[in-house]
């Protein structure tokens, strides 16, 4: 345990403050800048969701914050993941866009945004049928995406694709 990394910020309107909800805080190393990046979801007021992207010189901070209230491609983002391609050393970001589709899009090359480059997946879908949780892996050049349905806290299937390029087509296996 290496205690609290990201401490609250004692301001009501900040989106690190204590009553604000964040989840799934994400890091990845930039091996380009040689600094940790992480990603945190808030749920912000009326439904709007979005990121707060930090950077730090050591995985146990501090951490700087570099965009407060981001919205990658200008879009709610819901549950997320992100990947740094070993081969290439290009990173993405997987993410919800609520209740809608996942959008996969590309992150700039020091991780702290994203480019434009975006594809979306498992479109036009309504709970409990859209996908959300997204975690990847890759295995002898085969990339797979799980991802569970929009259930709230209620069990449901887990989905899983596969991929051989991040923006090209998921084939459902179900």
């Amino acid at each position: 345990d290496c205690g609290i990394i990201v401490p609250p910020v004692d301001d009501l309107n900040h989106p690190l403050h204590p009553t604000h909800c964040m989840d799934r805080p994400h890091v990845l190393y930039c091996q380009k800048t040689g600094k940790y990046v992480m990603w945190i979801k808030i749920m912000g007021d009326h439904g709007n969701q979005f990121m707060v992207v930090l950077s730090a010189d050591d995985l146990r901070g501090p951490y700087e914050i570099i965009r407060e209230r981001y919205q990658p491609l200008d879009m709610n983002s819901g549950d997320f993941y992100l990947h740094a391609d070993a081969q290439t050393g290009k990173a993405y970001i997987f993410f919800e866009r609520p209740h809608f589709e996942l959008i996969c899009a590309t992150l700039t090359d020091d991780y702290l945004g994203v480019t434009g480059e975006h594809s979306a997946h498992y479109q036009n879908r309504k709970p409990p049928f859209t996908r959300e949780a997204p975690v990847f892996f890759e295995r002898n050049g085969i990339k797979y995406l799980f991802t569970s349905g929009t259930s709230w806290y209620f069990p449901n299937p887990t989905t899983v694709c596969r991929f051989e390029d991040y923006h090209g087509e998921y084939v459902d296996l179900g």
